[in-house]
């Protein structure tokens, strides 16, 4: 039985992936963000924009918020975003309560988080999980900004996070707003990168206590000496139970 399968499994899913439908990450959005008749994507963990361009290229036209905490890409992300009217960005991370904290800002950008990278981390990705620097950030509860940002009880909300281990706190501090997510992506670690961080088994509990269920999970990185894999893309949907 492949891994991925076997996940699915042991919290009581059958996951059925037709390759010939949802070869990749992409077109299973497509898929599920017509499913769902998702209009409004909250993009948590945006880096430089990298999400919300796959998401137009795709040809999902609705609107798009974008959370980036760190200066320098934010920077990348406002200008991407720039000539896009319905694609919103803020220079804030989502969290669970409201407070500043110092990020770990890495050689490759894309690996910055709040937490620390542990020894194996430090192993694999020796010349890109280093800390370069850090900076002092502002993170606000979802619960607490969402009504600042979208005045909109009729949304159809799809919540993507992908911040390095901080995922399952940005879904405390969202459970007010979990009623109108109806799909969500998060980024989950079979062998954590960072100290403190959950595993998958933790990360998949805590979705399916919120109410919701897999569709899909695509992998993202590989130990390349053992070919074990790493990191995982989680898709998630509302449970129709």
């Amino acid at each position: 039985m492949k891994l991925h399968h076997g996940i699915a499994n042991f919290f009581g899913y059958e996951l059925s992936h037709l390759k010939k439908h949802h070869p990749t990450l992409e077109s299973h959005l497509h898929i599920l963000f017509d499913l769902l008749k998702i209009d409004t994507v909250f993009d948590v963990g945006a880096n430089k924009g990298q999400y919300g361009a796959m998401l137009r290229k795709m040809g999902y036209q609705g609107a798009i918020y974008s959370f980036e905490p760190v200066n320098s890409c934010f920077q990348d992300l406002s200008t991407i975003s720039a000539s896009d009217d319905n694609w919103q960005v803020f220079n804030y991370a989502l969290g669970e309560e409201n407070t500043t904290m110092d990020i770990n800002v890495m050689e490759a950008s894309e690996f910055s988080s709040l937490l620390k990278p542990n020894d194996y981390g430090k192993e694999l990705y020796a010349h890109k999980i280093p800390v370069k620097q850090t900076e002092s950030i502002a993170i606000k509860k979802l619960d607490d900004v969402f009504a600042e940002i979208i005045n909109n009880n009729s949304t159809k909300l799809f919540l993507k996070m992908d911040t390095q281990g901080y995922d399952l706190k940005v879904l405390a501090g969202a459970k007010e707003v979990l009623s109108q997510v109806l799909g969500l992506q998060s980024e989950i670690s079979l062998t954590p990168l960072y100290e403190g961080m959950p595993d998958y088994l933790e990360a998949l509990s805590r979705f399916k206590d919120s109410g919701f269920e897999l569709t899909a999970l695509y992998p993202v990185s590989r130990d390349p000496d053992s070919a074990a894999l790493i990191e995982l893309d989680c898709i998630m949907r509302k449970s129709a139970n």
